[in-house]
């Protein structure tokens, strides 16, 4: 019988997620001939194409770090980039890991949300090898700071907000699989309309000619991105008001996903 308290209801499955990440992070690499060394490959792959193209191109400026010393755009956009690949990990991944679990689904049962979980687990792994790599070279630089004690406060914070729209979207997917293409448009759209490839101060030069533009500021993920930069690259506080903000989305994302989810699991095998 399900339990009233989702956080005794996850926990008590816990092995169970775990092992369905565990059988993620082993499928995903599997066959290839860099095997696991591709964590690493995809996201600096990436992040040379956007710096080529962003940075070299089309010149955006970077502002200069925390320590006064630096004005690398690579290191400036990958402080960005990282939390972006684990929302957009999460959020698609959640929907890959309900359908691929359909099958086992209709022959034995287990709480649904497990493979959604175990997913969300895998995309943390890879983003923990990102921020690794991203903190090193940061440290080596010199732009280091108590902000940074701030870095698992805003992952909690980012995760709550990712799983909860990943367990919507997976539940859509899986009565309407037309849901998965159109997120991939959608995402494509926040991407570019979040401050990753470009500093926000281009978007707030235009306010005074453009007022409405200043909605771009309420868009969740701008405040996610623009507080990691404050953390790890300018050394600032984000501030209460921001805190609060993500705080506010993350409650609302997971506690409306969970509801959303769990008031649709009972039948949702049939549909996968």
């Amino acid at each position: 019988m399900p339990n009233a308290n989702p956080v005794a209801e996850v926990w008590k499955y816990r092995g169970l997620i775990g092992n369905f990440a565990s059988r993620e992070l082993k499928g995903q690499y599997k066959g290839s001939a860099l095997g696991s060394l591709w964590a690493l490959a995809n996201p600096l792959a990436t992040l040379g194409i956007y710096s080529l193209v962003f940075g070299f191109f089309l010149k955006f400026p970077p502002r200069t770090s925390g320590n006064g010393e630096l004005a690398s755009f690579p290191l400036f956009l990958f402080t960005a980039l990282v939390v972006w690949n684990f929302f957009n990990n999460v959020t698609t991944g959640s929907m890959g890991a309900l359908v691929n679990a359909g099958p086992l689904l209709r022959k034995i049962y287990f709480p649904p949300f497990a493979p959604v979980f175990g997913s969300a687990i895998a995309a943390l792994n890879q983003t923990a090898i990102e921020f690794g790599l991203l903190l090193v070279v940061l440290l080596i630089f010199g732009n280091v700071s108590w902000t940074w004690l701030l870095l698992p406060v805003l992952l909690l914070l980012l995760a709550a907000f990712a799983v909860g729209i990943g367990m919507f979207l997976a539940m859509l997917n899986a009565r309407y699989r037309d849901v998965h293409h159109i997120v991939g448009v959608v995402l494509s759209f926040f991407f570019y309309t979040a401050p990753i490839v470009y500093p926000i101060a281009l978007v707030r030069d235009k306010y005074a000619e453009h007022p409405w533009l200043e909605l771009y500021e309420w868009n969740p993920l701008t405040v996610f991105v623009e507080s990691f930069r404050n953390v790890l690259w300018d050394l600032q506080f984000p501030g209460w008001g921001n805190m609060g903000y993500m705080l506010l989305w993350s409650a609302v994302a997971l506690g409306g996903g969970w509801l959303f989810f769990q008031s649709r699991s009972r039948d949702v095998s049939e549909e996968l």
